[in-house]
């Protein structure tokens, strides 16, 4: 795959989740060094079409690949979908960084650990080197002096800085954020954010999904509009925001704004 083409691309695809079509023919590319943000109401399908990105959710019709690649799932000479074979998607995974909103750090691990285990275990790399690398994205993200502190000592806003910095620390082609802030107090908002703003500033592939309107204005590159499990507008943020196009973006955004 060369630099020009997308990163992301999604073609007509769906996904259904219990008995339920979840997205219903969605079509997005994502560009190397863009940052896209995904909104919409609740229920839109905005979090399983970022899950279907890393595999945890596989779509069921369509194509999504990464880098070129189908991401979880193979399609035969028949058309017949099949799941890829696990450490398949364990290398898929490797590629792309996945930021949850619940930390899901390792409660048992300092700091430090969280981030220095998954390239110890899954890429291989030499604990010294692994841990030099966790060190330096701590003091990334602002948080060098709480290295030896567990999850239950650090703040909302500090344990997720620490799961962007073990994101990061696989070296990630793409970041994907689900609504990072939106479990955290008001005033830890901030300092995540500006994270993802400093990553932002040095061309990290990025699909957010957050209700951040601040952020989406400021930093993404194009808004995505989502409702009923589809793609309603695609726009940058400065035509989106003052002239929107579709009926269904002027109702959200009269609801948020």
């Amino acid at each position: 795959m060369t630099s020009t083409e997308p990163l992301v691309v999604a073609r007509d695809a769906t996904c259904t989740l219990g008995g339920r079509r979840i997205l219903n023919g969605v079509s997005l590319d994502v560009a190397p060094g863009e940052v896209v943000v995904l909104v919409g109401p609740s229920g839109a399908g905005k979090t399983t079409l970022l899950r279907t990105m890393n595999g945890l959710e596989t779509i069921d019709g369509g194509e999504l690949t990464v880098a070129g690649e189908r991401v979880g799932y193979t399609v035969g000479s028949d058309g017949r979908r099949s799941a890829v074979p696990r450490s398949v998607l364990t290398r898929q995974r490797q590629e792309i960084g996945f930021v949850f909103q619940h930390f899901n750090l390792f409660p048992h691990m300092t700091a430090l650990e969280n981030i220095w285990h998954a390239p110890v275990r899954v890429k291989k790399t030499p604990k010294p080197a692994a841990v030099a690398q966790a060190q330096a994205l701590l003091e990334r993200v602002g948080l060098a002096d709480k290295a030896d502190a567990r999850p239950s000592r650090l703040s909302g806003g500090q344990q997720q800085r620490v799961a962007i910095a073990r994101a990061l620390a696989m070296k990630p082609r793409l970041m994907l954020f689900d609504e990072p802030t939106s479990a955290l107090d008001p005033e830890m908002v901030g300092e995540v954010l500006d994270v993802m703003k400093e990553l932002a500033a040095e061309h990290m592939t990025m699909v957010v999904v957050t209700h951040e309107m601040g952020f989406a204005r400021e930093v993404a590159d194009r808004v995505v509009v989502m409702d009923g499990g589809a793609v309603v507008e695609i726009a940058p943020p400065a035509q989106l925001f003052t002239a929107p196009q579709h009926a269904r973006t002027r109702s959200f955004l009269a609801k948020i704004l």
